[in-house]
């Protein structure tokens, strides 16, 4: 315990925050100017890669409700500690989904949404109740990674993943980086986040963190929080949650992680024209009032089909600025059919 608050106050006391300068830099021109970016998302693909029990590709669906996908991710000389296959992965999160759990519940009870209890994501599972995992190896090695000043060359990770087959509407994916990553956690917005196995080059994936990062960046994949939320503040909720104990936070350091602690920006709210988070198709049980993440975030409103929601004031830069489909260098084959906003 000791050494976890040692770890938060010196993450406290960073000069950057990475996970909205991620966002802001992913969503414009400035994201092409990274050294070591370039177009080319073509995976590798090694012999010693296919092993048994690991898929390259999303298996079949047992079910056409809304899925949190998981990719894992290697760099093109990275180690393959076979994380995908050999039961961590499925650890980290039966453990993230112990604190998602107990921290909705927390939540629900103050707002008295699902009589109090707790809610879970909806992760994607092959037909044996295994977690679905595909595995991506990118064609970025690492001393080329380290030419990216942000660490992401324009966002690889996510461009790797929509261009590869893996751009579901209904999925969100979960990259999970079975590497070093300079930084820390962060969203491209819909539809993917990403964590690593080590962080700022030093800080491991451990138990007491890991819900907390999956929750914390899920969020931002699904677009939260917005603009219209009274305390927005930098794609964040409210400054540092040393004053607020809130999660969602800019600076998140020794303070709680509660959700939405007072009920009034983005979980349990009463705010009708700003999406309320819990009512996200991807937790179960799921609300009466649904959102659908994907049409708030990328479609214009008169396109919405599911969700019923007059939500107002939701875009902080721009229509469609939380939208990584909206990229002109991460296509899927639907986009001119549903009508997906344009963006750089």
């Amino acid at each position: 315990m000791v050494q976890l608050k040692q770890w938060i106050f010196k993450r406290e006391n960073m000069k950057k925050n990475i996970i909205t300068l991620l966002i802001l830099l992913i969503f414009s021109s400035h994201s092409y100017a990274d050294k070591c970016y370039n177009n080319d998302t073509t995976p590798v693909i090694i012999d010693s890669d296919k092993k048994p029990g690991r898929f390259f590709e999303d298996q079949p669906d047992v079910t056409d409700d809304y899925q949190v996908h998981i990719i894992y991710m290697l760099l093109k000389d990275s180690k393959d500690k076979e994380e995908d296959i050999n039961g961590k992965l499925e650890k980290w999160v039966e453990t993230a989904d112990k604190w998602i759990l107990k921290t909705t519940k927390k939540a629900n009870k103050k707002s008295n949404f699902n009589n109090g209890e707790g809610q879970l994501l909806k992760w994607d599972r092959r037909k044996d109740g295994k977690l679905d995992i595909s595995f991506i190896r990118l064609n970025r090695t690492k001393k080329q990674m380290k030419k990216s000043k942000w660490g992401s060359c324009g966002n690889v990770f996510g461009r790797s993943i929509i261009n590869n087959g893996f751009n579901n509407p209904k999925k969100i994916y979960f990259n999970f980086g079975g590497f070093t990553y300079k930084e820390w956690p962060f969203s491209g917005g819909f539809p993917f986040f990403n964590v690593f196995n080590k962080h700022q080059k030093k800080w491991p994936l451990n138990n007491d963190e890991v819900g907390y990062f999956i929750l914390h960046e899920i969020l931002h994949a699904m677009g939260g929080i917005f603009p219209c939320s009274p305390n927005f503040f930098e794609g964040h909720n409210t400054k540092n949650n040393k004053s607020s104990g809130d999660m969602l936070s800019r600076h998140v350091g020794e303070g709680g992680r509660n959700l939405d602690p007072k009920n009034d920006d983005y979980w349990g709210h009463t705010n009708k024209n700003c999406p309320d988070m819990q009512d996200s198709v991807y937790f179960t049980p799921t609300s009466d009032t649904p959102f659908d993440p994907f049409e708030v975030v990328c479609l214009p409103k008169e396109k919405w089909k599911f969700t019923k929601h007059n939500y107002e004031n939701i875009y902080a830069r721009g229509e469609g600025d939380m939208c990584a489909y909206s990229r002109n260098d991460a296509t899927a084959p639907w986009e001119k059919e549903l009508g997906i906003f344009q963006t750089n």
